[in-house]
């Protein structure tokens, strides 16, 4: 391959993978920053569900919990 051609493709190649990178930096920035509250609350919505089923099924499996445990009100 002639030495020319090898070095504009190096350049051409090289500047499509920095291209590419700041493309998807900058598209995972603005994804991060727009729906940044809503997966953060349909997060906190599953991690509340999942605990909520977590404390029924033992409730189940072993009756109803002892009232002699402090809440957190006290």
């Amino acid at each position: 391959m002639h030495p020319l051609k090898r070095a504009f493709l190096v350049v051409v190649f090289s500047l499509g993978t920095v291209g590419g990178f700041a493309h998807g930096f900058a598209h995972l920035g603005h994804c991060m920053a727009s729906h940044h509250a809503a997966r953060r609350e349909a997060f906190e919505d599953h991690v509340a569900d999942v605990c909520t089923r977590s404390a029924e099924r033992v409730i189940r499996e072993e009756g109803a919990p002892a009232h002699d445990a402090p809440t957190a009100s006290e």
